[in-house]
């Protein structure tokens, strides 16, 4: 894994003696996809463990690749995040902390005593925090009970924090599946922030061009979720370029045949191209499902409308963008 070492002032540590068992940790551990709702009350529950004794640290352990993807590589699960970007989430719930370990078939053999042993041995846990749906160690044997019952036996306490916020909005794959239907409301509400994803702007056929709307045609990780085919107003943010109010759209371009399905995006008020620049794209709302027009004089009338939408829009607040923009309405706010 090629790692960042810190991000901001949290460190990043790819084994788990690096923490230093001199030093006590809170420690909360899982896969974080999404870094969601019920993840970050997780965070804020290992935070606020750390704080009851002074001089314990705040740690959040995490693994890559997603377990799933080993031991059920046939049966591969889309992602909300990348890795670097559940550092930046992790990083920004506050964490002193974060340690990245390496999910293969050795590691998966580990029960849960002999890995709770490691945790407290080799990173200092005093406390372990985790939600009802834990599972721990080889064949996922490590449960809530049986975790509380290791941490009697081991000598750390076990805290286990359960979400209160609307039913199903703490599972990652609830998520997935509002994004797959183009529920933008519910996986935001789900994420406690917009969704984005990020990849690089590679050239297209050039049709939207040739309609007066120049797209960003933007690729990105096979394995990363994306929403449902539709029209989606949206946030761009492209490297070195301020945040954009965009018009984004995923499909099959049916108007022109069956093309590969694209994730693309008018950003208006946009000057120049962003070719083989980084774009991340926030999905704010969604507008519309995907069409097929009788001719392309149709579609530029549909995309004049889209991004009239897309205009009367309201921006997403700073923190509903965050870690990824913090001030989209200082610098966002007279666009479009």
């Amino acid at each position: 894994m090629n790692l960042p070492s810190r991000i901001g002032g949290c460190p990043v540590h790819t084994d788990l003696g690096a923490l230093g068992a001199h030093e006590p940790t809170a420690l909360t551990l899982g896969r974080f996809d999404g870094v969601h709702e019920g993840h970050r009350a997780l965070l804020r529950a290992t935070l606020a463990a750390a704080r009851e004794t002074p001089g314990t640290r705040a740690v959040a352990v995490t693994l890559w690749p997603p377990p799933e993807w080993i031991l059920r590589p046939a049966e591969p699960r889309a992602l909300l995040a990348t890795l670097d970007d559940r550092l930046a989430l992790l990083a920004d719930a506050g964490v002193d902390a974060i340690v990245v370990l390496t999910f293969d078939s050795e590691f998966a053999q580990q029960r849960p005593r002999e890995f709770l042993t490691r945790l407290r041995d080799e990173a200092g846990m005093r406390h372990l925090i985790s939600g009802p749906n834990a599972r721990i160690g080889k064949g996922g044997a490590g449960t809530p009970p049986v975790l509380r019952s290791l941490s009697d036996e081991l000598g750390f306490s076990f805290r286990e924090i359960v979400w209160h916020g609307p039913a199903g909005t703490n599972r990652s794959s609830t998520i997935r599946a509002a994004l797959a239907r183009g529920d933008i409301a519910a996986a935001n509400g789900g994420l406690g922030r917009t969704y984005s994803l990020e990849g690089v702007v590679v050239r297209g056929a050039g049709e939207g061009r040739e309609l007066g709307f120049a797209t960003a045609n933007v690729s990105h990780a096979d394995w990363l979720c994306v929403p449902g085919d539709g029209v989606y107003a949206g946030v761009s943010v492209a490297d070195g370029s301020p945040p954009r109010r965009a018009a984004i759209s995923i499909g099959t371009r049916p108007t022109y045949g069956e093309h590969p399905r694209v994730v693309e995006a008018h950003v208006l008020d946009a000057a120049g191209d962003f070719y083989d620049r980084p774009m991340r794209l926030f999905f704010v709302s969604r507008l519309r499902e995907q069409r097929t027009f009788a001719d392309t004089e149709q579609l530029a009338e549909a995309i004049a409308e889209d991004i009239a939408a897309v205009r009367a829009v309201p921006l997403p607040a700073a923190h509903a963008l965050a870690p990824f923009v913090r001030d989209v309405h200082t610098r966002a706010g007279s666009v479009g």
